[in-house]
């Protein structure tokens, strides 16, 4: 009897191994943010600044893991005068004379990116690049490992106190890399939500904003905007100044104002988070923000339609 009761117990011991050992593995949802970045500990190593180059511009970043994988952290500036900051040849930004020595010492360094965070945090959106370990072929270390083929690589945004899943890309169709590809996910991300332009902005719209006195007259832009339902075409004429971010824009409404965002090319000069130029409608008349020189870039001037 004994024998037979030892015998069903390890019969039945065995179906359970059997049973555990041929159940599929549940796929972690990594739409989900599996950590808080954030959390102090992932900090453990300091910020660096992945790239200080005079061909690019780097920013802040850290590197860390957890069990499910290894990620990085990433601060980007939310205009272009924010990240311009960070460029290396920039003497009046983070490298100054008084941080250059601070390149070279990583506590230094980390010390000194912490302060400019803690200061002008509300300038940076953070981006959390996400690689899991499911997607890897080869793992030594978070500074050291191989990612499969086709590996999904996860990218979220941190938002209003939590983290956002923004998207989910094949490494194999990572055709960018750093501030460029984060420009671009936030880019798209902050577009998904455009709706077809309303028929009271549409038409085509024409302003001509000078800049600034030269020895053969007044430097001067004229803008034309085709305002269509799906995009805005900006064609310019120019005296005596550089020609540069023509052709397509998309457009944000909130109220009654459009926000146009470059999107023709990937030109740094141009192509940013924020929007490049605001029109807006009061009455029967036409308004924008942004043509123009610095001096006169924050000045709403009117717009003719024709």
């Amino acid at each position: 009897m004994i024998y037979k009761i030892a015998g069903r117990i390890t019969i039945t011991f065995l179906f359970c191994m059997l049973f555990i050992a041929c159940t599929p593995k549940e796929k972690i949802n990594f739409e989900i943010a599996p950590v808080n970045f954030l959390d102090k500990k992932y900090q453990e190593n300091g910020f660096v600044l992945p790239d200080t180059s005079k061909t690019v511009r780097t920013y802040p970043s850290y590197l860390s893991s957890d069990d499910l994988g290894v990620f990085s952290v990433n601060y980007i500036g939310k205009t272009g005068s924010d990240q311009f900051f960070w460029e290396a040849d920039y003497m009046f930004g983070f490298f100054s004379n008084e941080n250059k020595a601070a390149i070279e010492n990583p506590k230094v360094l980390d010390q000194k990116v912490k302060e400019v965070l803690k200061k002008h945090l509300n300038k940076y959106y953070i981006i959390a690049e996400y690689f899991p370990k499911e997607e890897m072929a080869e793992y030594n270390s978070p500074e050291d490992f191989k990612m499969k083929d086709n590996a999904l690589i996860y990218f979220y945004l941190y938002d209003n106190n939590k983290w956002i899943f923004i998207k989910k890309i094949a490494s194999n169709k990572i055709d960018k890399k750093g501030i460029t590809l984060y420009n671009d996910l936030l880019l798209e991300y902050k577009l998904k939500d455009a709706k077809p332009i309303p028929k009271e902005f549409q038409g085509k719209f024409s302003v001509n904003v000078e800049t600034e006195i030269t020895s053969t007259g007044m430097a001067n832009i004229t803008y034309h905007f085709s305002i269509l339902k799906d995009k805005v075409m900006l064609e310019m004429e120019s005296f005596h100044e550089p020609v540069t971010c023509m052709g397509t824009y998309k457009a944000l409404q909130h109220e009654n104002v459009l926000d146009l965002f470059y999107v023709e090319n990937d030109d740094i000069r141009c192509k940013e988070i924020n929007h490049a130029f605001s029109i807006k409608k009061e009455n029967d008349k036409y308004y924008i923000k942004g043509a123009g020189s610095l001096a006169t870039s924050e000045d709403w001037v009117e717009l003719n339609k024709s």
